[in-house]
């Protein structure tokens, strides 16, 4: 296990972005999207796999062979 200090980090302030209270993981923290969280809800939606979108641009969900009909 292991710790870290932000340098953006002043005394529970962040100098980072624009005063407001430290939250790692917040909108404009360094630390957003480097990392994975236990709160998911500051984890970035994980990004398509190259080559799977469709002609028309749509990205398709989750389907197994097994799911696609002809």
């Amino acid at each position: 296990m292991g710790s870290w200090d932000c340098p953006h980090d002043a005394d529970g302030v962040c100098e980072k972005v624009n005063k407001l209270l430290c939250d790692p993981g917040m909108k404009g923290c360094v630390l957003a999207g480097r990392f994975v969280f236990s709160n998911p809800a500051k984890n970035r939606p994980a990004k398509p796999e190259a080559g799977t979108r469709r002609a028309d641009g749509t990205v398709p969900r989750n389907e197994s062979a097994s799911d696609v009909r002809s």
